[in-house]
């Protein structure tokens, strides 16, 4: 063989070996759950196939269905439900960026919101209310909302003698029931001292009851008690007797839900103050000391104040007034991007910088929103912190963060 022809197969096989004839794409697969809920962030992977040197980033798309993505990165995305009145199927593409003729699909359910969401809003139909002392009267035309309070149960307005609603627990197979409840105790004139209302009778463990469906549809029926402690006129004197009156009535509530009116756009509605329950759980890790966890529950006070067109700072109104950044989407979610502070100079040679996210965080917080207030917000949060005068000290402190919260009554 001839030198010539010996550097001329020397040279194709060279090529074969980097990749002409040996590196070979051949498909994409794509893994998740079969199942996510209204409002809920799932991760979905995608997996380049193949054999020899090629790129694992693909390009992700919804093909059909609804929602959206966020947190792309070349092998996983995060898919964000919305709120779906009925189970609702949609499908992930993931295209491969080197080739994209080589593209994997994966179809998942999202499934109906929670019972207590479903049924939310403003029912109007015809309210029957029966008493044993007064005759009962016509069938009248009524309105009542029904909020959010949990995935379970709904607050139900208006109802005499209790200001802040009723509470109902909202079953799945379309059953709802009251447990008893019982009003504040207020004053109703100088001669009864004492007026207080109750969700039934004292005697039943299951005052009230109804139905729901998904069209709409709502009955109610719940027995209210009424009691008022009073003095005989004249007799207003330390340790005059005192008697109890007392009145029964049972409502029942026929209706339909109504459609919802427009609401204003998410930023004009959430720019508001809220009130509820924060919690944290720290890991603390110094240089010279052994480790240290801490964990705390507070009520506290927030308010979102609009920094962007899509963003909000949210802002502690106690104790202190750092804010938080926060992207807010009309499906009902939050997003909290990665965020450094200033490094802030606590003491003489005590300095502190606090981080939304670690560092290789992408989104480190999420959260959701609705059409009643309901506020909820998760992240993790992480403080550098160096101080001198303490040995050199030096520690880090990892924070597990949560809000749950609703819109300040006025």
């Amino acid at each position: 063989m001839t030198p010539l022809r010996l550097l001329t197969l020397l040279a194709l096989a060279s090529l074969s070996g980097c990749g002409g004839g040996g590196d070979a794409l051949t498909g994409v697969s794509v893994t998740g759950p079969d199942r996510t809920g209204s409002k809920v962030w799932t991760v979905l992977t995608a997996v380049v196939e193949g054999t020899g040197t090629f790129s694992p980033d693909v390009t992700w798309s919804i093909t059909s269905g609804v929602g959206r993505l966020s947190t792309v990165t070349g092998t996983s995305v995060t898919y964000v439900a919305p709120f779906v009145r009925e189970d609702t199927a949609v499908t992930l593409q993931a295209v491969s960026r080197q080739d994209p003729s080589k593209a994997g699909s994966f179809t998942f359910t999202v499934s109906r919101a929670p019972a207590a969401r479903l049924m939310a809003g403003t029912h109007e139909g015809l309210l029957s209310v029966t008493s044993s002392s007064q005759p009962a009267p016509s069938p009248q035309a009524q309105k009542y909302t029904l909020a959010v309070v949990s995935d379970t149960q709904v607050l139900l307005t208006p109802i005499p003698g209790f200001p802040k609603g009723v509470l109902v627990d909202v079953k799945e197979d379309g059953t709802l029931a009251f447990p008893p409840q019982e009003s504040a105790i207020t004053l109703y004139d100088k001669y009864c001292q004492q007026q207080q209302s109750f969700i039934g009778d004292g005697s039943s463990s299951a005052p009230g009851t109804g139905t729901w469906d998904d069209q709409g549809n709502l009955s109610l029926t719940w027995i209210l008690r009424y009691e008022r402690v009073c003095t005989i006129p004249g007799t207003q004197v330390p340790g005059a007797p005192r008697y109890t009156s007392t009145a029964l009535s049972t409502h029942v509530f026929t209706g339909v839900r109504q459609q919802a009116e427009p609401r204003a756009p998410a930023m004009a509605f959430l720019a508001d103050r809220f009130t509820g329950t924060y919690s944290s759980s720290e890991d603390t890790t110094p240089a010279h000391h052994p480790p240290s966890t801490r964990t705390q529950t507070q009520p506290m006070n927030i308010l979102l104040e609009q920094a962007g067109d899509t963003r909000f700072l949210f802002r502690q109104v106690h104790p202190y007034a750092e804010g938080i950044l926060v992207d807010v989407f009309e499906d009902g979610t939050f997003e909290l991007p990665p965020f450094a502070y200033p490094l802030v100079v606590e003491a003489p040679g005590c300095q502190r910088q606090l981080h939304v996210g670690e560092m290789a965080s992408i989104v480190p917080g999420t959260g959701t929103w609705d059409d009643w207030g309901n506020v909820t917000l998760e992240w993790v949060s992480r403080s550098d912190n160096a101080c001198v005068i303490y040995d050199g000290d030096e520690y880090v402190t990892r924070t597990t963060n949560t809000f749950e919260g609703k819109r300040l009554v006025r």
